[in-house]
């Protein structure tokens, strides 16, 4: 089910037209914002709700392009998150145990 987009007063007020078509054909929903002392509509909370799970989604997705990114053992083709969180575990306790071996390295070497 395609999430609703707020009417067009309520629009009006937040400053945007509702937002243009993204990727996979959804449509990005903005926050609605009222001055203080105004309550939304039903159709408004549930149009901020929509924008606040979108941008929820986002975040998380820009988390696991970020870790794609950053561990070396992964490559954008890698979309599992579940591969992601793994490799990126293996990929902590690597630099963990290297990090040990280095702090061993300069006590040895008693500088």
């Amino acid at each position: 089910m395609e999430p609703a987009a707020p009417d067009a007063a309520a629009a009006e007020r937040s400053g945007s037209s509702g937002g243009g078509r993204r990727k996979g054909g959804a449509v990005r929903v903005t926050r609605v914002v009222k001055k203080k002392g105004e309550l939304l509509t039903v159709e408004e909370k549930k149009a901020n709700h929509i924008a606040s799970e979108q941008k929820r989604r986002q975040n998380i997705r820009t988390g696991y392009d970020q870790l794609i990114q950053i561990v070396p053992t992964l490559t954008p083709s890698q979309r599992s998150e579940a591969l992601i969180l793994q490799k990126t575990v293996e990929y902590i306790k690597y630099l963990l145990m290297e990090r040990e071996i280095l702090e061993g390295q300069v006590r040895d070497s008693g500088l």
